[in-house]
């Protein structure tokens, strides 16, 4: 709806006047401009300023507006029913929720998330991409995904406010907002009110100069033009820095002179609230785009007025905001903008958060960027030459490093140039080459050299859990040059034990609170440490700070990255990382690629580290002896053998020369298929080639013959087969002096227990604990397993009850161990009594799964029991577990045993039918049932054309 303006009057211009700031009166708007009534100035006589739209109240034209011009080429009506859809899909899943338990996470210290949080942008996410494929979506959640070439991006927070939803406490909301080349162009707030079985909600929209609606009613801001009359919001972050102490001041200064300031908790609610009139004013340090771009556009729609807290024009990606009614700014301001001018001075970063490519902003009070951001920014490398590789296999060995310059941005915002070989960290980061590869960021393989004092805050920080008395401590310590390299070096010494946590700690403490200014190994720690917590929104946000201190990111950094998404499967967004590079004119190397090939691996994602592999090729860029092992350990962990063995005869062809982790990944390879022979023929190859087998390598053999399905006489190490040929591995390392560590003791463990032979596996697993060894969960689990098949009861429960004393609560492996040794021994009613026990257990370690149930129905279908037994498979149904090859296999033995051939026969037509496929097994129990030469020929004609439509292939 147009919003009309009124006729300028003298009146009106004084009013006007009187509301500038002294700054503002003295230069005067141009005389061609027109004034708008002042709200105080209005004609008794005029009609409510709420009632009629054409007497709504403009904002003073001293304030830019923040909205884009237009909604684009989509209507505005169009996009603000797909966002109402979707954060009515959001607000669905949250109100469901609302009175129920809550599965509390942390983000940090305070921080937290839950899962209603991830399910409601689930939802919301789908809504969007269902209806704007090509659209960029920036989520609180799930970070940045989307087509980076678009014009909208999405804003969604789609739970603003989840502490007070943790706590059942109003408010809370649902924020969507959507930009048009980086303005806002349309938004929507589910705010939810009430309380505690009485939740209700209201939902907020506008649209760029389409105003302001609550629940279809047009809502304006309120009319108060004085600070003493106005009711105020604030909100604070989880950083309690200068920014934070700043506003709690201000906070006390306003309570002073206003009717009051709120701290409700939801940024989208309190500048909803301005909208809406109820209250006059918000302001806030430290919010992110998706707290925002909603909530802003509302506030301006209604009339109200949105600036930075120093004043200056705002856009989403501000790291602070005021909004209010526009009459009470000015007077606002007054109080607000110089201690925020202080904070600038103080160093407190208020650059932008971050900066689209479409996005057209001047931000002169901070920095200049040359160069705009979107997704992740690599710095180009601006005058680096296109190297091509020779693509001749033979060439290999005449590759040389291609050297090149990298630029960067300085703190004038002027783009330079540098050496990649001479880098250094200079004052505040200085290493003195102590211990550390002179210029790298990257810190493995790097041993740091500890000082009496970093010995100190090392044993420090691995036993103190509490990151506000740790940051406290390192605080008292007087700050120096040698405190940097002592604070450095512990920081690493935690990652080669792979401590996140105090990695965490010790680092944030680094970026956010001391006056070191931090080099590019510390911003690594912290990616790397983010990455194997999972945290990727901590990951990412630590990498635009590292961008926005001008620090150089380097090719570990982006492998970092890589590694990270991985790691949580988040392969689009790997994706986006090698984009980005290629983009920026960084042609990912082979440290980048094998990064990404090793997070791949971790992820099981075979077919895509293929595709990787090929692109590398293709690519032309330098395979290395990693590249060449990851891609072997990639075949070997999808069973593809031959393939492993294909990439390693590749290897070699080119004259790469493989190490022994490759030799170990190929015996892996054959281990895992039981192909005893090929392995020992790779381990032999090993050793010809002169490296000496590490435990490792042992293990993996030892694997072959633990995991060998059929005898093999023509083997090395046992002509007896399995398990002797593991037991004989294991003396042979003993004998040419490599330790076993536990996992070789865990193999034989498990191998003795496949064969039966539980004397040898107890022996084994004492000897473990002689060698001063500690037995982990899956030592005691694989024990237990072996003694169940034996049927030894007490020794079982000795195992259980030895698991309870070291601290390790039993798993469902572990108790599907005791439920077969209580089954095997005739003890049903114990077995019954620990199945009930299992089940009142809701998720976690512990509860049922598949294999519990197989373990019921074996025994009871053995017992003789084939009510019981179709009562547990019915009760394994009832409770979502699909039915396996081993339940259905177990359930027709049951019932050949009694030679019931007809019911057999159902029960195998109703296994296909669900979809499982029989294996030998179940061939074997179906010619168990046969009695007679007429249902064996039946049986094995089924049996001969064995496949997944074995079903079409008789008539029952």
């Amino acid at each position: 709806m147009a919003r009309y303006l009124l006729a300028p009057t003298s009146a009106t211009t004084a009013a006007f006047s009187s509301l500038l700031s002294k700054d503002a009166v003295k230069g005067s708007l141009p005389s061609g401009t027109l004034r708008l009534r002042a709200l105080g100035s209005r004609p008794s006589k005029a009609p409510p300023i709420m009632a009629v739209a054409s007497e709504q109240s403009a904002p003073p034209a001293k304030y830019p507006k923040v909205a884009a011009p237009t909604t684009g080429p989509i209507p505005a009506a169009e996009l603000l029913g797909v966002i109402q859809e979707a954060a009515k899909a959001g607000a669905d899943v949250i109100m469901e929720a609302v009175n129920k338990p809550r599965n509390i996470h942390y983000k940090g210290v305070a921080d937290l998330v839950t899962d209603t949080d991830k399910l409601s942008e689930s939802v919301i996410l789908e809504v969007v991409t269902k209806n704007f494929k090509d659209h960029l979506i920036l989520g609180e959640e799930g970070g940045l995904i989307g087509d980076s070439s678009s014009e909208y991006l999405w804003c969604i927070d789609p739970l603003d406010g989840t502490t007070n939803f943790a706590h059942g406490y109003p408010s809370f909301s649902v924020s969507i907002g959507v930009l048009f080349r980086g303005k806002p162009a349309a938004s929507t707030v589910v705010e939810f009110c009430g309380g505690p079985m009485c939740w209700s909600t209201r939902t907020i929209s506008a649209s760029s100069g389409g105003g302001a609606y609550c629940n279809g009613q047009k809502i304006h801001v309120s009319q108060t033009d004085k600070v003493e009359q106005s009711l105020l919001v604030t909100g604070f972050g989880y950083d309690h820095d200068d920014a934070w102490t700043t506003n709690i001041n201000l906070f006390k200064e306003f309570t002073d002179i206003s009717r009051g300031v709120r701290r409700l908790g939801s940024a989208a609610a309190d500048m909803s609230h301005v909208g809406l009139g109820i209250t006059e004013a918000y302001w806030e340090y430290r919010l992110k785009p998706w707290d925002m771009a909603a909530g802003v556009l509302i506030v301006e729609e209604a009339g109200g007025v949105v600036t930075r807290m120093d004043g200056g024009e705002f856009t989403v990606f501000d790291r602070s905001v005021l909004v209010s009614n526009g009459v009470v700014h000015g007077q606002l301001l007054d109080r607000i903008r110089p201690p925020t001018e202080e904070l600038k001075k103080k160093g407190i970063d208020f650059s932008l958060w971050f900066k689209p490519d479409k996005l057209r902003v001047e931000a002169p009070l901070y920095y200049t960027v040359t160069k705009p951001r979107w997704k992740l920014l690599a710095c180009k490398n601006a005058l680096q030459e296109t190297v091509s590789n020779d693509a001749e296999v033979s060439s290999y060995n005449e590759r040389k490093n291609r050297k090149s310059e990298g630029a960067y941005i300085d703190k004038d915002g002027v783009a330079r140039t540098f050496n990649r070989k001479e880098i250094s960290r200079k004052r505040g980061g200085a290493m003195r080459g102590r211990g550390w590869k002179y210029g790298s960021g990257f810190v493995d393989g790097v041993f740091p050299v500890l000082s009496p004092m970093a010995e100190d805050i090392l044993q420090f920080v691995q036993k103190e859990t509490d990151v506000a008395k740790i940051w406290e401590s390192l605080d008292n310590i007087p700050p120096a040059h040698n405190l940097w390299d002592d604070i450095l070096n512990v920081a690493v010494q935690l990652r080669l034990n792979r401590q996140w946590d105090p990695i965490i700690s010790v680092c944030e403490w680094i970026v956010y609170r001391s006056s070191f200014r931090p080099d590019i190994i510390c911003y690594n720690l912290l990616i790397d440490a983010y990455g194997q917590r999972r945290q990727l929104n901590k990951a990412e946000s630590i990498y635009m700070t590292l961008l926005e201190a001008h620090c150089v990111p380097t090719e570990d950094t982006y492998a970092l990255l890589l590694r990270a998404y991985c790691n949580a499967g988040s392969l689009h967004r790997a994706e986006g990382v090698i984009s980005e590079m290629q983009e920026n004119g960084m042609p990912p190397s082979a440290t980048v690629y094998n990064a990404y090939l090793d997070g791949l691996l971790k992820a099981r994602c075979t077919e895509k580290a293929v595709e990787v592999y090929q692109r590398m090729k293709r690519e032309k860029c330098r395979t290395n002896t990693e590249t060449y092992t990851l891609m072997i350990n990639v075949y070997g962990r999808s069973n593809q053998p031959m393939s492993a063995m294909k990439v390693f005869n590749e290897m070699k062809s080119i004259g790469c020369k493989p190490n022994i982790c490759t030799y170990t990944a190929l015996v892996n390879a054959f281990a895992r298929e039981g192909l005893c022979e090929k392995a020992e023929e790779v381990f032999e190859e090993m050793q010809q080639a002169g490296h000496e087998p590490d435990v490792y390598a042992y293990n993996a053999l030892m694997e072959a013959y633990r995991t060998m399905r059929i005898h093999q006489p023509v083997l090395r190490f046992s002509r007896a087969g399995f398990p002797e040929g593991a037991s004989e591995i294991f003396s042979l390392m003993q004998h040419m002096g490599c330790e076993p560590d536990r996992a070789s003791y865990n193999i034989l463990v498990d191998a003795y227990g496949r064969a039966g032979r539980h004397q040898e596996a107890e022996a084994t697993f004492q000897e473990l604990k002689q060698q001063g060894m500690r037995p982990t969960m899956k030592s005691h689990m694989l024990l237990l397993s072996a003694h169940a098949k034996s049927g030894n009861v007490s020794r079982c429960e000795e195992v259980m009850a030895q698991l309870h004393k070291s601290g390790l609560r039993p798993d469902t492996f572990a108790l599907n161990a005791m439920l077969n040794a209580y089954g095997r021994a005739g003890r049903l009613d114990d077995m019954e009594r620990l199945l009930a026990a299992m089940e009142k257990r809701h998720g976690g370690g512990g509860s049922p799964d598949i294999g519990t149930y197989n373990v019921l129905v074996n025994v009871y279908g053995r017992a003789g029991y084939l009510d019981r037994m179709e009562a547990a498979f019915a009760a394994a149904a009832a409770r979502g577990l699909a039915a396996d090859v081993v339940t259905w296999t177990s359930r027709i033995g049951a019932h050949a045993r009694k030679k019931e051939y007809v019911r057999c026969l159902e029960i195998f037509e109703e296994m296909v039918d669900a979809g499982c496929y029989p294996d030998a097994g179940t061939a074997k129990v179906l010619l168990a049932a046969c009695s007679d030469e007429r249902q064996v020929e039946q049986v094995t004609a089924i049996v001969r054309s064995m496949h997944k439509d074995a079903k079409t292939l008789f008539t029952l």
